[in-house]
């Protein structure tokens, strides 16, 4: 029969795996001398970003993290860490509510983060959430297309009024 804090760790690596194979994204934060309500308000928000925040040994998450086959994440988990997963595809809303959340706190920062694979620092993770949303961005490249054909439409139309134009005055001369 196995112990109880053996089996403890071994339903937190679960699921500390179940989260890194789920996401699309894992922040690592620091939040030492952080209260427990100003945490609560940031897992709620974080909630809603469809994102978990997951707190758990240094040792173990290093553990979980290199049988998994991800880079080295032992400069990422120094005192007290917090893992936050972020499962929705659009993984800059749980990133901004971090970094947002880090600016009202000053307790708590953000260390970095794995986005598809590959590490982020805690710099490029503020850049990342300074873009506009995706929408935005997607109405911006559609214009960028739509912007010759635009102009090209806008030519064609001007060369048909200054023709009507043309025959409207000649109309008023005869008339």
């Amino acid at each position: 029969m196995k112990k109880i804090g053996l089996l403890t760790r071994e339903k937190i690596s679960q699921e500390i795996q179940e989260g890194l194979s789920k996401s699309q994204a894992c922040v690592f934060i620091s939040f030492a001398k952080t209260g427990a309500f100003p945490v609560n308000r940031m897992r709620n928000s974080l909630k809603s970003a469809n994102a978990r925040l997951f707190v758990a040994k240094n040792t173990l998450l290093a553990k979980v993290f290199k049988d998994k086959g991800t880079q080295d994440i032992s400069g990422l988990i120094e005192g007290q860490t917090g893992v936050v997963f972020a499962f929705d595809k659009d993984v800059v809303a749980a990133c901004k509510v971090l970094v947002d959340f880090s600016k009202e706190n000053e307790n708590l920062k953000v260390r970095g983060a794995f986005l598809n694979e590959k590490k982020i620092s805690a710099e490029q993770l503020r850049e990342l959430v300074k873009l506009p949303p995706k929408e935005v961005l997607i109405g911006m490249v559609v214009s960028s297309f739509a912007a010759p054909i635009t102009g090209f439409m806008s030519t064609l139309n001007q060369v048909v009024r200054q023709f009507m134009w043309t025959l409207e005055e000649i109309k008023k001369k005869k008339g």
